[in-house]
């Protein structure tokens, strides 16, 4: 009887501290229980687990279609902005190729030149480069009172642009050498071409949508207040420009010197030939968008995008 107390005693005892190591989370078994070096390497191979995938997915993120599409955007601008840049120094090169053509006409100067060139008559020991400068740094300051704060200090790079043009005037003058017209018809023969170049020049500047030289910068700020077409304000202000250079002529040198007719007829028609070029561009632009819509592409305007006027067809 004693024995059985006992022997029953010792098993309750024994399930007691079984069950205690069960509800305590601990093996009755110590060879049951996981080895620390196993857990450890359980625990190394999931974070490499994790740093994989990490590096998979951040890999598959930089090629994947949508950075793809948006490096390949970030190229296209930069293309677009440089192409721009370029169109728009070409035009300032082909200005003034025009202007040096419309000088060797002998016809007179152009008006966007003749109120400086009369000044560099009347005052020697200042040269026309000098004149030149100024009155371009003067029609800044005029679209500035235009435009007050519209006008963008992008916008002053018209005065370094100035220099540019100014070199180019001298590059080509040079080029063209002893070339000049023999007879009275020549000369106008001489001053068509010219002011055709010279439009172009003028066209391809405004298309850039970039920086301008200053005179057309002028026209294009009165052509944003207005809505004016821009050829139409292109011939009132060159024949302002002509009218400025008679009165500069008459009150600094004393008679009408710089100025002839042929000066006059620049003006009147350098802005009806940029009216045609705009109208040519129109409709090309119009052609390709329609290709592009039927492509299902989309089209980069650059009087849109570079900020140019609206109605300068």
């Amino acid at each position: 009887m004693t024995e059985r107390k006992i022997n029953r005693g010792s098993e309750i005892r024994t399930k007691g501290k079984s069950m205690g190591r069960e509800r305590s989370g601990a093996s009755a078994d110590p060879s049951d229980r996981p080895s620390p070096q196993a857990g450890g390497l359980k625990a190394a191979s999931s974070a490499e687990g994790i740093r994989g995938g990490l590096s998979l997915s951040t890999e598959s993120a930089e090629g994947s279609p949508v950075a793809l599409a948006e490096r390949s955007l970030t190229l296209r601008a930069a293309l677009f902005l440089t192409g721009r840049i370029v169109l728009m120094l070409a035009g300032i090169a082909v200005m003034g190729l025009g202007i040096d053509i419309v000088v060797k006409a002998d016809l007179g100067n152009s008006p966007i030149s003749a109120a400086p060139n009369v000044l560099s008559l009347g005052f020697t020991a200042v040269s026309f480069g000098t004149f030149m400068l100024g009155w371009q740094c003067f029609l800044v300051l005029v679209q500035i009172a235009l435009l007050r704060r519209e006008f963008r200090l992008v916008d002053l790079w018209q005065i370094p642009i100035s220099v540019f043009f100014g070199v180019c005037i001298d590059a080509f003058m040079a080029l063209l050498g002893p070339a000049a017209p023999t007879s009275y018809v020549a000369s106008w023969l001489w001053l068509a071409g010219g002011m055709a170049v010279l439009a172009l020049g003028i066209v391809m500047t405004v298309v850039s949508g970039t920086v301008m030289n200053c005179g057309e910068a002028v026209v294009q700020a009165v052509v944003r207040k207005t809505g004016a077409r821009f050829g139409t304000v292109k011939v009132g202000f060159d024949l302002a420009c002509a009218a400025l250079a008679c009165l500069c002529a008459f009150l600094f040198v004393g008679h009408l010197a710089g100025v002839r007719e042929g000066t006059f007829v620049c003006a009147a028609f350098t802005g009806v030939i940029v009216n045609v070029y705009m109208g040519l561009y129109g409709k090309l632009r119009d052609a390709a968008r329609a290709r592009s819509k039927a492509r299902g592409e989309s089209v980069a305007d650059p009087l849109v995008q570079g900020g140019g006027v609206s109605r300068q067809e």
